[in-house]
């Protein structure tokens, strides 16, 4: 059977400032999610969040890219927007920056990574079915572009590279520029032939995002997902970060669940942080942290999936950045990022000035500009 699985993710409000979502918010649209599930529009859901955003995951026989799974997602995070207006949350449907999304919410606010496969216990490649999505917080849509990379074309950090003939097959993957306004502008490159390519489009981490990559073991199977949106070219203002989502399936012809972690050791730099401003390293944390940190540090978390034939989620979902051994990982990226942030707003510390274009920093060089001069 076709299973398709999509998560969607958006800050609809959050308590005290850019912190967490309500309990009340949460109990609303899991209710809402429940109700969709009897209903027979969604085979299951899960409802969570990491920061102030809330991720909606659903598996359902609809396809990538269903308007009755987009509008219903929209519709619930417009109605549980209602909830944190009523209650005084700040920001309340901070991500829904269009009146009306047609046909789907790509390109109206909330982040979208979807995925479908074909769930059969009997299939050769994919007899189970594996998979984990990360879900970041306060930083750019190219949050994964290191993670992914050294996942997909590093043997110095994926020893599966070398070891799995399936994966030896390489991949294809596809690249989108995230400033191109009139339409999607895409390119697929042939892993590993062209991995230097690849780094060239990816070390831009503000313009260009892996969006997707397939196998070409079994060309026909999607083992990544990933949201590639930014909001400043929805709202044409600074409106928040863009906060991307990505389904990573594992195991068998795909890389293990231990290989799609170990890049995020390092605490790498993406744009983020408090008002999107700084460059700051990532720091992943359990599902359900709040953004109480100092900086407003960038955020991921990661849960790991089991699935049924019937496309129905296991009782249980791990969280893969709650194991105590990350503890210690998150105190060595707390101390880089106090160090690095010692730089305050100067050089690159700071954001580069494509994001800042949409603050108020850009009405400030404005106004500078007329007083300057030419010396005689």
């Amino acid at each position: 059977m076709k299973i398709t699985f999509s998560v969607i993710k958006a800050d609809i409000g959050s308590i005290g400032g850019h912190t967490k979502p309500s309990k009340r918010m949460l109990a609303h649209i899991r209710s809402l999610v429940a109700a969709a599930v009897d209903q027979g529009l969604i085979i299951d859901g899960l409802v969570t969040y990491t920061g102030d955003d809330i991720a909606i995951h659903m598996s359902h026989t609809h396809g990538k890219g269903a308007e009755k799974i987009h509008m219903f997602a929209w519709n619930v995070f417009t109605s549980a927007t209602g909830v944190a207006a009523t209650h005084g949350l700040y920001g309340a449907g901070q991500d829904l920056l269009v009146d009306a999304p047609a046909g789907n919410v790509n390109g109206a606010g909330p982040a979208v990574a979807e995925i479908e496969f074909e769930r059969d216990r009997s299939s050769k490649h994919r007899p189970a079915e594996a998979f984990l999505v990360f879900a970041a917080d306060k930083c750019g849509p190219g949050a994964y572009n290191y993670p992914l990379y050294s996942l997909f074309c590093d043997p110095m950090r994926n020893g599966g590279l070398l070891l799995n003939p399936k994966l030896r097959e390489g991949f294809s993957v596809t690249v989108i520029d995230m400033e191109n306004k009139d339409g999607d502008r895409v390119i697929e490159l042939n892993i590993p032939e062209r991995i230097w390519d690849l780094a060239v489009l990816l070390q831009n981490t503000d313009r260009y995002a892996i969006e997707s990559i397939h196998s070409r073991f079994a060309p026909e199977e999607q083992i990544v997902a990933a949201s590639a949106t930014r909001l400043h070219n929805v709202a044409g203002k600074y409106v928040g970060k863009d906060d991307p989502i990505a389904i990573v399936r594992t195991q068998g012809a795909f890389p293990a669940p231990e290989e799609a972690l170990e890049p995020f050791l390092l605490g790498h730099y993406v744009t983020g942080g408090a008002r999107g401003s700084h460059v700051m390293p990532i720091m992943p944390v359990p599902i359900g942290t709040p953004v109480t940190g100092a900086y407003c540090l960038p955020l991921v978390s990661c849960l790991a999936f089991s699935m049924d034939e019937a496309g129905r989620f296991t009782d249980e979902h791990v969280d893969m950045f709650a194991n105590p051994v990350w503890a210690h990982t998150r105190i060595k990226i707390q101390e880089k990022a106090e160090e690095w942030r010692r730089g305050g707003f100067i050089g690159a510390t700071m954001a580069g000035e494509a994001e800042l274009a949409y603050t108020g920093m850009i009405d400030a060089m404005d106004k500078l500009n007329q007083e300057f001069k030419i010396r005689a």
